[in-house]
């Protein structure tokens, strides 16, 4: 599991810093895009989910803060880009 502390655009990156329990293993976080769907106005969405492997790790220590980085110029199409989390919806555009 992981929490969202914050979610930034600069330019064509998606900033997002998060929290997550471990320590002893790497772990390893990727930017998934859902398929592209239209909302009930006929506007183009994406939305898009941050899947984590923790790699088995063992450990309770927290990482409060752990900053990644995502190029997401190729999902930027002129629709709605949203990020999804389990507790949270943040528009990107």
């Amino acid at each position: 599991l992981y929490g969202v502390n914050e979610v930034e655009i600069m330019g064509d990156k998606l900033h997002i810093n998060i929290n997550y329990g471990g320590g002893c293993e790497q772990h390893d976080f990727q930017i998934i895009s859902s398929i592209n769907q239209i909302n009930d106005d006929g506007e183009q969405v994406d939305v898009l989910f941050l899947s984590h492997d923790a790699n088995n790790d063992p450990c309770f220590a927290e990482v409060l803060e752990h900053q990644l980085c995502f190029d997401f110029s190729n999902t930027i199409n002129g629709g709605l880009v949203y990020f999804s989390t389990p507790d949270s919806l943040y528009e990107l555009n």
